[in-house]
C-alpha cells in the first residue's frame, strides 16, 4: 500500500513539474530561441526575469529604421545586412554581424543595398525607454 501511494506522489509530482514548466516557456519571446539555447532562457526565467523582460523589450523597441535623406547624399556609416526590414531579430543580427552600439549616443549602420539605416537609440535612452515601460520612472 505504501508503494502504490509513493508511486502516485512521485507521478503526480512529475507532472506538476512538467506542466509548470510548460507554462513558464510560454512568457519567453520565441526570438529569443534564436539567439539563446532553451536551458539557459529557462534558467533566466527562475534567476533573472528582468533579464529576460529587458531583452524581449530591446527585441523591438531598441532601434529604429528611417530613410537616409537623399539631399545628404550617400550615408558613410558601417554596413548591416538584413534580409527582411519588417520582420528581423535584432539580436540576431547583432550575433552574426557584431555590431555594437553606444551607451551615449546613437549608433548608425547603412542597410546594405537600400537607402534605409538602422539607427540604434543611445543605451541612456533605451534604459530610460525600458525604464518608463516598466512603470519605474
Amino acid at each position: 500500500m505504501k508503494g502504490i501511494i509513493t508511486l502516485l506522489l512521485l507521478t503526480f509530482s512529475i507532472l506538476s513539474i512538467a506542466q509548470s514548466n510548460t507554462i513558464e516557456l510560454k512568457n519567453i519571446d520565441t526570438r529569443l530561441y534564436d539567439v539563446y539555447d532553451t536551458y539557459y532562457l529557462t534558467s533566466l526565467q527562475k534567476d533573472n526575469p528582468f533579464l529576460l523582460k529587458r531583452w524581449s523589450f530591446y527585441l523591438d523597441n531598441s532601434y529604429y529604421i528611417t530613410t537616409y535623406p537623399s539631399e545628404k547624399g550617400t550615408p558613410n556609416y558601417p554596413l548591416v545586412k538584413i534580409e527582411n526590414l519588417k520582420d528581423f531579430n535584432i539580436l540576431l543580427v547583432e550575433k552574426n554581424q557584431k555590431l555594437t552600439r553606444n551607451f551615449d549616443k546613437q549608433t548608425v549602420y547603412q542597410i546594405k543595398g537600400t537607402d534605409q539605416v538602422l539607427v540604434y537609440y543611445s543605451g541612456k535612452e533605451f534604459n530610460q525607454k525600458l525604464n518608463k515601460h516598466l512603470g519605474r520612472k
